[in-house]
């Protein structure tokens, strides 16, 4: 497919940051020139900036979808995919963020390689170089590991992705999707490649997330996997179980020790048991969940659009 005649629709979250937008908006046009181009800025309940916001509206480019409440990122991308599933004026959805931290460039680098190869899968941009401080390099180097561990996949990627108009049906309907974007389609299997490419800096003003936002996004996307961390919790507290009770026999009857010294043991032998049999019961109550109607975003994401 000739570029010129590739539709691509660029999916942006926002929350009072219009001011990135303006900037953000006439670098994609200069380097994603070949191409032809919309815009959909999903406002996450902005209250200020909004006269910037009035002046954008006027581009015929921007769509702008407003939310009744503030929702976070990952929801704001749940309800504008929900939103393009029903449009048909488009090849591939973009998704990034508005503040520049997105580099353009890798942009380009995303939509060059959908246009060459074509592949029916989700395109995301690997993380390889970041451009945040060293702390937070840190912190996100053991959110990886940690995920690694209780999930067992891994993930190097955030919301900069690529997404073929016809996954957004299947995609849609992911339940998991209202919680976690990039969580959602590892936990849903969905087939993604990956490019390497660099983390910008911001364009324009301040980071708008602090501590708690960054840990209730790092306990979102490992929530998606709830059942996989149960199970994995129980293969854990049983395996300290049956070392415990173990340890227990051994002691009382290899050594004949009596009741006070085996106290210690003991006890750590009951919390053990106590840990095991309420991860369990958590186990089996999540699973029989799976009889009940989950909530897929598709069919409610419209509660949440500010109709004027």
């Amino acid at each position: 497919m000739a570029k010129s005649m590739t539709k691509v629709k660029i999916l942006i979250p926002i929350f009072e940051d219009f001011s990135c937008i303006s900037i953000l908006y006439k670098k994609l046009k200069k380097i994603l020139s070949s191409y032809n181009l919309s815009f959909l800025v999903i406002d996450d309940g902005s209250y200020n900036e909004l006269e910037i916001k009035r002046e954008l509206e006027l581009n015929p480019d921007l769509e702008f979808l407003t939310l009744s409440q503030n929702l976070g990122h990952q929801r704001s991308i749940a309800i504008g995919l929900c939103h393009l599933s029903d449009s048909s004026d488009f090849d591939f959805v973009l998704i990034m963020d508005g503040d520049g931290e997105d580099n353009p460039m890798d942009a380009a680098k995303l939509l060059n390689y959908f246009t060459e190869n074509a592949p029916n899968k989700i395109l995301f941009a690997r993380r390889d170089v970041r451009s945040e401080p060293t702390l937070f390099k840190i912190g996100y180097f053991f959110y990886r590991l940690i995920f690694r561990i209780l999930t067992g996949k891994n993930i190097k990627f955030g919301n900069f992705s690529v997404v073929p108009k016809k996954m957004l049906g299947r995609l849609t309907g992911v339940p998991e999707l209202w919680n976690h974007y990039a969580s959602s389609i590892l936990y849903a299997k969905i087939p993604i490649l990956e490019i390497s490419t660099e983390r910008s800096g911001r364009i324009h003003g301040r980071p708008k997330m602090n501590l708690n936002s960054l840990l209730l996004h790092g306990f979102s996307s490992i929530a998606t996997f709830y059942e996989t961390l149960l199970l994995r919790l129980f293969i854990l507290f049983s395996l300290i179980l049956v070392i415990t009770f173990s340890g227990n026999c051994f002691l009382t009857f290899k050594f004949n020790q009596n009741f006070i010294e085996t106290i210690n043991p003991g006890i750590f032998f009951v919390i053990s048991f106590l840990s095991w049999l309420n991860v369990g019961l958590l186990l089996l109550f999540k699973l029989s969940l799976r009889a009940t109607r989950p909530c897929i975003p598709k069919t409610f994401w419209h509660h949440f659009i500010n109709k004027k």
